[in-house]
């Protein structure tokens, strides 16, 4: 047994590095300059995300599975290809809100949350429930949408009627005339399938911290829409009442993604999980700690925002409750001075102290990270 020393164990399991690499691409590069300096290293990696963009793919790479194509309507009504995430062998299928209904399928000037639909994100949840679904989780996050997610319930079955019993069409500007929710002839069926729904917001449906007044600017409403939206959102409210957990749009998450949250919890009996936990509990984040010596972990930024429970400071903690050492690598280090009391900032590497400047950082990020595998290796390993 006298030999084990002679190379170290090390786990790469950063988030992405937003709008340059992916999280895999970051392992990859760190992985190549590491074995360059000790190629007799044992690297795993583990690309990470936090339940936003990037998370089927983290799910994809270790526990497989195959991408189901399917033709839905996008926030607009148009029809676009979008894909999911489906465990045959485990019959769960894994959606990402965001490939049917995210704000980036729109361009500036489409930006409406009066008009903009959950609809399609309904889509892909009923295809799955045909595939024979017994699990399905819904990663919400990004979207283009305020319409307390009536849109997928449309796509479900369900129906929304004004005083008048006329259907109403499921977007946001509906929401303040519903005045009779009917259920869906699907209800028993969406009842066999567990939903869990995983995001990181914490806002609860309506009012000042509601999913209008935070989210609704950035998804291209004005003052008057908000307040429109939050009429509906508070109307919506009192038309879903309370389950045993209390009432449901005051819930942890009720707002998220426009409210699809609270959607998700009255239409689907989702349970709302928090991203970043969830998926380090998913890929038995505690057994890989216990196999390394060392853990490279990092994302894009790290900054005062980094540390506010996010995905790398669970990933730290976890580390830390291990006595393992983390080192951490970035695009850009900014507030040095939040660092928690116990991090050197010797031990953040960013990418930008190494580039020409911003542009150069971004573009040829896989290359300087290559760089910094190799210093890792040299001072550490």
């Amino acid at each position: 047994m006298g030999h084990h020393f002679d190379y170290m164990n090390i786990l790469i399991c950063p988030d992405k590095f937003k709008d340059s690499l992916t999280a895999q691409q970051v392992c990859e590069a760190l992985e190549v300059g590491i074995k360059r300096r000790r190629p007799k290293s044992v690297i795993q990696l583990m690309p990470l995300a936090d339940g936003g963009e990037g998370t089927l793919e983290v799910i994809k790479t270790i526990h497989g599975g195959e991408w189901i194509q399917k033709k839905v309507n996008d926030p607009l009504f148009r029809a676009i290809e979008a894909n999911y995430l489906w465990l045959a062998d485990q019959k769960i299928a894994y959606i990402e809100m965001s490939r049917a209904s995210g704000i980036e399928l729109l361009t500036s000037k489409e930006r409406n949350p009066l008009l903009t639909s959950t609809f399609g994100t309904g889509e892909l949840i009923l295809d799955a429930i045909d595939k024979g679904a017994t699990e399905i989780i819904l990663t919400i996050g990004g979207s283009a949408t305020n319409d307390a997610g009536i849109g997928m319930a449309s796509a479900l079955g369900f129906k929304f009627l004004n005083t008048a019993h006329e259907d109403l069409k499921a977007i946001g500007e509906s929401l303040p005339l519903i005045d009779t929710i009917v259920m869906s002839p699907l209800l028993k069926k969406i009842a066999a399938v567990k939903f869990k729904v995983i995001t990181d917001v914490q806002n609860p449906l309506a009012g000042k911290e509601g999913a209008a007044h935070v989210f609704a600017k950035q998804k291209g409403a004005n003052a008057e829409m908000i307040k429109y939206l939050d009429k509906g959102l508070i109307n919506l409210q009192k038309l879903m009442g309370k389950t045993e957990k209390g009432i449901i749009g005051e819930m942890k998450g009720a707002g998220a993604a426009g409210g699809l949250g609270a959607g998700a919890i009255y239409f689907l009996q989702a349970e709302i999980a928090m991203g970043a936990e969830w998926l380090l509990n998913k890929i038995h984040f505690e057994r890989a700690i216990k196999r390394a010596d060392y853990i490279i972990t990092g994302e894009g930024k790290i900054d005062g925002q980094t540390w506010g429970g996010k995905l790398i400071s669970q990933v730290i903690a976890r580390c830390d409750k291990q006595f393992k050492q983390t080192i951490l690598v970035c695009g850009v280090f900014e507030d040095p001075e939040k660092l928690p009391i116990f991090f050197d900032s010797q031990e953040v590497y960013s990418v930008l102290s190494k580039a020409k400047n911003t542009k150069d950082s971004m573009e040829n990020a896989a290359s300087y990270l290559e760089k910094i595998g190799e210093e890792i290796a040299l001072k550490y390993l």
